[in-house]
């Protein structure tokens, strides 16, 4: 393969650019699936569904690639961690949702969705880890 090539493909923004545009399709299409599976509800599933399931993915990612003593793995934690995690979780649209929860008068149901998200998301980071053979997790 052409060195050139090789550069492209390994440069940080193609590797950003290609795992992003993945999540985020990743993204639409598992929030579409949720919404179909579950339905309306006042809950918003997909969301938190997305969040969790891209805390769990992220620790893998993490224990594989980040603190990796071969350079050459880091650019998978670019194409994987930052670009396809960055792309596929929501926390944006999650902190817009808490907020139309509370401003529509389901406070109970925004502290229930934020308090639930960031203990899912914290305990999916540390299974996957520890699942990964991560040491401290």
């Amino acid at each position: 393969m052409p060195e050139w090539f090789v550069a492209f493909v390994l440069h940080p923004v193609t590797l950003l650019a290609v795992g992003g545009g993945i999540g985020a399709n990743a993204r639409y299409w598992l929030g579409a699936l949720v919404r179909t599976l579950h339905g309306e509800s006042v809950f918003p599933w997909a969301t938190f569904a997305i969040n969790v399931s891209g805390s769990v993915v992220l620790g893998f990612v993490a224990s594989a690639f980040l603190n990796h003593p071969d350079e050459s793995r880091k650019s998978w934690y670019l194409l994987l961690g930052t670009g396809f995690c960055g792309g596929f979780t929501t926390f944006s649209t999650f902190s817009l949702e808490s907020l139309e929860l509370m401003r529509t008068g389901r406070t109970w149901t925004a502290v229930a969705y934020v308090f639930g998200s960031v203990v899912a998301g914290l305990f999916g980071v540390w299974l996957a880890m520890k699942l990964a053979g991560e040491r401290g997790a």
